[in-house]
């Protein structure tokens, strides 16, 4: 793990959260949960709810904190634009650079990138035309079987997913994934166990198993306290953990993220499916970063503190490779 010695002076972090994109409660209380658990371990930490355009317009008020902890989810704030916008500023902030942001939260790109680096992905069919398919189209063209999971391209917190079994659920699942944008894609659904790898500095955290209450792990489940059950560390063979690891690291590093992320799979048997990465994972009391971190004897403040400390450590304006 990163270490440093005091900081040159300043002890001030702003802890921008909000924004504007479908996550902004969860953003919200993320914000609330990193400003209090910062204070706790010595900084001067202020939440700041701004709406993603005011970081363009207000930078010069950024410029008086020490890091920016980016507590943003979904839209601009997590897909690479207000990285782009703090890199050109100078300004510190934490978590992944604009290119590693945009990869992650492109789920199409990332699954191409998968695909080519030989990262075990469920099969899927991309859909970016401007009209809608039918439900038949699907059927016939992506060579994929009911139950089909029908994804928008850039949404997080499951938002916008459907596990449709029948013919009526697809077309629903369509219409609600187009919601979130022309941009979506259908994924082969894999039977099995929810798990979760985080990554913290290049250090891979303890395998989290998911458990929801009945359905599957979606909005409610992840943000509504008792719905879900969390096994830490999962009840796992070591090969397959040692397995789920390794996929986690290599697909951390193939998208060139930093500070800390989590990589979400499906298992089916021994076999880890890598869904997606999450550049800006939730940091809430519910959180699975959290959780992981704290099986290790990481208590909540002394993350935060790890990672604005890792922030202090990067030169922001040579990151924007990812």
């Amino acid at each position: 793990m990163t270490t440093l010695s005091p900081n040159r002076g300043s002890r001030r972090i702003a802890a921008i959260c909000g924004g504007t994109s479908s996550e902004r409660e969860i953003s919200l209380s993320s914000g609330k949960a990193i400003a209090k658990a910062l204070n706790e371990a010595g900084w001067e930490a202020d939440i700041l709810d701004w709406p993603e355009s005011a970081v363009v317009y207000r930078c010069n008020e950024l410029k008086g904190y020490e890091v920016v902890f980016i507590c943003y989810h979904g839209g601009a704030g997590e897909n690479g634009r207000i990285q782009a916008v703090l890199d050109v500023a100078g300004i510190r902030y934490t978590g992944s650079g604009p290119l590693a942001s945009a990869l992650a939260m492109d789920k199409i790109q990332s699954k191409r990138l998968f695909e080519y680096s030989g990262i075990p992905t469920p099969k899927w069919f991309q859909w970016e035309n401007r009209e809608p398919p039918t439900a038949e189209h699907i059927l016939d063209n992506a060579d994929l079987d009911l139950p089909i999971v029908v994804k928008p391209a850039s949404e997080g917190s499951t938002v916008g997913i459907t596990i449709a079994k029948t013919e009526n659920e697809l077309a629903s699942g369509i219409d609600a994934a187009r919601k979130c944008g022309r941009r979506i894609f259908f994924e082969e659904y894999i039977p099995g166990r929810e798990v979760t790898c985080a990554i913290l500095d290049g250090v891979r955290l303890p395998v989290v198993e998911i458990v929801p209450e009945g359905g599957f792990y979606d909005y409610e489940h992840k943000y509504t306290k008792g719905a879900s059950r969390y096994i830490v560390p999962a009840e796992l063979e070591d090969d397959v953990s040692v397995k789920i690891i390794d996929i986690a690291m290599r697909a951390y590093n193939l998208l060139g993220l930093r500070h800390y992320a989590r990589v979400d799979f499906r298992l089916n048997g021994f076999e880890p499916y890598c869904l997606e990465i999450n550049s800006l994972p939730g940091m809430t009391s519910l959180s699975l970063v959290p959780m992981a971190a704290k099986a290790l004897g990481i208590e909540f403040p002394e993350l935060v503190d790890r990672i604005v400390r890792m922030a202090l450590l990067n030169e922001n304006r040579t990151s924007a490779k990812g």
